[in-house]
């Protein structure tokens, strides 16, 4: 799925400085915290949106990007500071094994064939190297929010082990994260955007209000913190961690 202009443009202006973008982040490098990487990998980030998530991958080599939503590329081309291509995940343009590192941050839950995408992730990424995915979790909490954000389905963690596995993966971390802030993360998903109070779902990230998103930002701190030790059983999100075998 596509997203509307707007909201590309709503998560351009914000994903430095809005929670969730910056609470991910945060858990990933958890999780990537115990490989030691090098730093000179070859690192490709598979759906990068508008291409918020290259300076933090910075750290673990030489990043590129590619996307479906031409929008998005365009984005990119906006921040000037990796290479980025229009494509889709069932046809990726790259070699087999080009890559180290492949993320694929909130992406497969838009697609309706799933296994597919882990196979062509599996294909361009090199021998020992390592796929990082992030998904919502909890099918009993999908929700008009989700239908807005162009989700297909949400994922047990049990799926996505299988997913894994079947997709010629290692599963290496599978862990829950926003468990924290869970409360407030589904009353949004059924009532509105948790800063605002509006008692409908939107689709960007534009209703930030400074005090909530400090509070939301220290409650992701500190689970990142937790993840780094171990995984967690709860939360509205899961990112997963795996090795191509």
């Amino acid at each position: 799925m596509k997203l509307h202009e707007a909201a590309y443009t709503s998560i351009y202006e914000r994903e430095d400085e809005h929670w969730w973008f910056l609470g991910r982040r945060k858990v990933l490098a958890a999780l990537l915290a115990g490989l030691n990487p090098p730093g000179d990998w070859r690192v490709l980030d598979v759906g990068c949106g508008t291409g918020g998530n290259f300076s933090f991958l910075d750290a673990y080599g030489r990043v590129e990007g590619c996307d479906y939503s031409e929008e998005a590329i365009r984005f990119c081309s906006m921040r000037g500071t990796h290479p980025a291509r229009e494509a889709s995940i069932y046809e990726l343009p790259y070699e087999d094994a080009s890559f180290d590192l492949v993320t694929c941050l909130d992406v497969i839950e838009h697609l309706r064939f799933d296994l597919p995408a882990f196979l062509e992730l599996n294909r361009v990424l090199a021998k020992g190297g390592y796929l990082l995915v992030t998904l919502p979790c909890g099918p009993h909490l999908y929700s008009d929010f989700d239908c807005l954000a162009g989700h297909l389905r949400r994922y047990t963690r049990d799926e996505i082990e299988l997913l894994l596995r079947e997709g010629g993966f290692e599963p290496l971390r599978i862990t829950c994260y926003t468990a924290l802030v869970h409360p407030l993360t589904r009353y949004y998903m059924w009532r509105g955007d948790i800063s605002s109070g509006r008692n409908k779902p939107t689709q960007g990230m534009q209703t930030i209000i400074p005090s909530s998103n400090r509070v939301l930002r220290l409650a992701q701190d500190l689970e990142a913190r937790i993840v780094s030790r171990r995984d967690l059983r709860r939360g509205s999100s899961v990112a997963a961690l795996a090795k191509k075998y």
